[in-house]
């Protein structure tokens, strides 16, 4: 008899960990299991914006798919999805002369890219922060902003070139402003200097008041899922920081040298960053096109697709909405969020009922009950909220470092981490160009 293969597309956090709860049936000999991803890695999108800054290397957050699943039977096949045909059971997959898998069940994890909005300019101007690339073209023109700046000899110029703004007032964007504020911070102490006047032709040519980060969010407060006191106090770090905060403003246009606002108001600067959104990345479906809801595939309480019971989908590009609060309340259709938290606890739901598929067994229903959440605003702080307790601070930092450090597939990237982790502790932050 055959065995059942299981391709899931897709290797972030949803399809990885999939893969690690079936690892026991491949080995056994139960399945054949492939993945499919565009990169031969898993990247840990949490610490993005630490590549971003300085505070770690590109290959510290990315493991090679074929290193997590070495002597284990699971295939690798590093790919683009170009349809799914779910007549015939099959992916066709570009990049590799056309190859097309068969498949007897399959995983869609194939996650979330940046949302613009259709704000003109705002895709071609600013800098995203969704995988390694990105976090190392980020790093890279802060760098060369600073080169440039320092020779620039109008001071306009001067100032545009020192400005970095940041849209986006979730974890992402938060995390990213304090790290940035720190990096720049530290550029200017150690590399860059400081004169009386600043002067344009001295090696020395930047104050450190000079650089400007600016915030911009269309909330009233960063943070919105926190109770309002963490949002106070990672508001306050920020300001502590020097970073400029912009509440209830919206993005209008963005062009090569400034971003212009709702307020009326048109910021002159060198760098934009955008974590302002995502939207879902759902592969084309031959013939017949899945409902969808907000963008993102429509699951039932099993996550099937369609009810299909050969296709699941998880992560960000499912739109599960959780029974348990349905039945409790039918106006609550809202989908879970799409966090790497909530994609790590659905795969453990979709390996069993893919397993319970094949053997035909009863399925079983996911409820979802965060653990709580936290994020980092610059070094030695950030805010958590842990099964109703509200924390902040240095303690908070240690267990939101510690809590990311086993997330990692192997021992090997820990300690590399921790490594990196405590260099920077008694070093500045790596200034290296990486693109």
């Amino acid at each position: 008899m055959l065995k059942p293969h299981i391709v899931i597309l897709g290797a972030g956090f949803g399809g990885t960990y999939v893969a690690k709860e079936l690892l026991a049936h491949v080995k056994q000999g139960r399945i054949e299991l492939t993945i499919v991803n565009s990169t031969n890695y898993f990247l840990f999108t949490p610490l993005l914006h630490e590549v971003a800054t300085g505070s770690l290397s590109p290959t510290s957050v990315a493991e090679p798919l074929r290193e997590i699943f070495a002597h284990t039977g699971v295939r690798i096949a590093q790919g683009s999805v170009e349809s799914i045909d779910r007549a015939h059971k099959t992916i066709k997959l570009s990049g590799h002369h056309d190859c097309v898998l068969t498949y007897d069940y399959l995983v869609i994890a194939t996650g979330a890219t940046s949302n613009y909005y259709n704000i003109p300019g705002a895709e071609k101007y600013t800098y995203p922060l969704k995988n390694l690339m990105d976090a190392a073209r980020i790093r890279s023109q802060i760098i060369d902003s600073f080169e440039q700046a320092i020779f620039a000899k109008d001071p306009v110029e001067r100032a545009r070139l020192l400005t970095f703004v940041v849209v986006g007032g979730g974890a992402t964007g938060v995390e990213t402003a304090a790290e940035l504020a720190e990096f720049v911070k530290g550029m200017v102490k150690r590399y860059y200097g400081a004169t009386k006047n600043c002067d344009w032709d001295d090696s020395r040519t930047c104050k450190p008041e000079e650089p400007a980060i600016d915030l911009i969010h269309m909330g009233g407060q960063v943070l919105e899922m926190f109770p309002e006191s963490l949002r106070m106090s990672a508001e306050k770090r920020l300001r502590d920081l020097g970073v400029v905060l912009h509440f209830k403003t919206s993005v209008t246009e963005v062009t090569s040298r400034d971003i212009k606002l709702s307020t009326g108001t048109t910021i002159a600067a060198g760098t934009i960053i955008w974590t302002a959104g995502v939207k879902p990345v759902v592969p084309r479906f031959e013939a017949d096109q899945p409902q969808l809801i907000t963008g993102r595939l429509a699951v039932d309480e099993y996550f099937r697709v369609n009810s299909d019971p050969h296709i699941f989908a998880l992560g960000d590009a499912a739109a599960y909405v959780d029974r348990t609060v349905l039945v409790a309340d039918p106006t609550k259709t809202r989908p879970l969020p799409m966090l790497a938290q909530v994609a790590v606890r659905e795969s453990h739901t979709v390996a069993r009922n893919i397993i319970a598929s094949i053997r035909g067994k009863e399925l079983h229903d996911f409820s979802y009950h965060s653990k709580g959440s936290m994020v980092s605003v610059g070094q030695w702080f950030a805010i958590g909220e842990i099964f109703s307790f509200k924390i902040s601070g240095r303690f908070t930092w240690w267990l939101w470092r510690t809590t990311y450090l086993f997330k990692f597939a192997s021992w090997k990237k820990r300690i590399r981490i921790v490594f990196e982790w405590s260099l920077r502790l008694f070093y500045t932050r790596d200034i290296t160009k990486l693109t």
